[in-house]
């Protein structure tokens, strides 16, 4: 199953940025168990009425919940215990495209990783009238009963609870044309902290390069559920007024936003987090590179001269900041991202770099 984080709202891979999702859901990391294996079984079809997929999915419905089980390819498969669930539904033009996913057989929650998903939900392409509207069901049911209804999922508010609102901006840009502005609203309550979720380390690193920066942060400490229930009204005026602000610094927000909550719980169970998210402001259209290029191939090199390249480039960029390939020099900055992977097949590393600023 995919990861949903990624405001993370981020929250389905759009949640990596707001650490929606950035967790293994119930049954999966360290929940699902080893199963017996009864054959795998594919279906698949480019021409078929909706009323049949209707009927299909009732039928799967109803096996599940009276033997805990489906019924696909004349065999029958164990669906039962704890699990995973993942929903989306997708527009692409014309079409639309929904995607379920399901995994079962655990035995209980998450032994593994600090923390797991109990719930994620979110839009990547979002208006702030509609995420107004959410936030204004969530704190008039919080405010009255305690809890955070979340459609068909929902939250008690254990005692009191530490709040905390973070404006953030991107300085650099990423992978993907990512809106510059994130806000965060946490809700973290239970007997211990709230233990960064191991997704949400990548965000940390950022912000320590200096890839993002925090423009505001608001803290409240042994907030009750009305106290939390005036903050997320707040919020949803503000989104009203075409805004959004923590303390003293306010942002416009536009017209389109990407948006999700998200309940994060510690595989300890002693602490859980909710968190409201979104990322607004105008995409920065990306600039093509204007800079040289190189690119070259080849088939059964040797492998010393594999290694004699690499060691040249890297006593060139240590030496000079710079490294050559054929006739075109290219400088590189001090800091970098890169990736590297291994296996038995095979080795590869992909560096990223800024280019330096041209010298007046």
């Amino acid at each position: 199953m995919k990861k949903v984080y990624a405001l993370a709202l981020f929250c389905i891979p759009l949640f990596l940025i707001l650490g929606f999702g950035t967790t293994q859901p119930i049954g999966e990391n360290g929940g699902q168990e080893e199963q017996a294996q009864v054959g795998s079984y594919h279906h698949e079809t480019d021409h078929i009425s909706m009323t049949e997929v209707g009927k299909l999915l009732e039928r799967l419905g109803k096996e599940i919940q009276k033997n805990n089980s489906v019924t696909v390819g004349g065999k029958s498969h164990p669906i039962a215990g704890q699990g995973g669930l993942e929903l989306s539904v997708v527009p692409r033009g014309e079409r639309t495209t929904l995607q379920i996913e399901i995994y079962a057989g655990a035995t209980g929650i998450p032994t593994r990783g600090k923390t797991y998903v109990s719930y994620a939900c979110g839009r990547q392409r979002g208006t702030p009238a509609e995420f107004t509207e959410i936030l204004a069901k969530l704190g008039k049911t919080l405010a009255s009963k305690g809890t955070f209804v979340m459609e068909d999922h929902s939250v008690a508010l254990e005692g009191t609870a530490s709040v905390v609102q973070r404006m953030m901006e991107r300085t650099r840009p990423g992978r993907g044309r990512q809106q510059p502005y994130t806000f965060y609203l946490d809700v973290v309550f239970g007997e211990n902290e709230f233990p960064l979720p191991e997704d949400e380390q990548d965000e940390v690193e950022e912000e320590k390069r200096g890839d993002i920066k925090e423009l505001a942060k608001q803290e409240m400490i042994g907030a009750d559920h009305k106290a939390i229930a005036k903050v997320l009204d707040s919020l949803s005026n503000d989104l009203k007024a075409g805004k959004v602000r923590v303390g003293d610094k306010d942002l416009p927000v536009g017209e389109n936003i990407q948006f999700g909550l998200t309940h994060l719980i510690a595989t300890d169970g002693k602490s859980q987090r909710v968190r409201v998210g979104f990322r607004f402001g105008e995409v920065t259209p990306r600039k093509r590179p204007t800079g040289p290029r190189y690119g070259e191939e080849f088939f059964d090199a040797p492998m010393k001269k594999v290694a004699a390249l690499l060691k040249r480039l890297g006593t060139e960029i240590l030496e000079s900041g710079t490294f050559k390939l054929g006739e075109t020099e290219f400088k590189v900055t001090e800091r970098a991202t890169y990736e590297i992977s291994a296996s038995d097949r095979g080795f590869s590393i992909e560096l990223q770099y800024t280019e330096p600023p041209k010298e007046k």
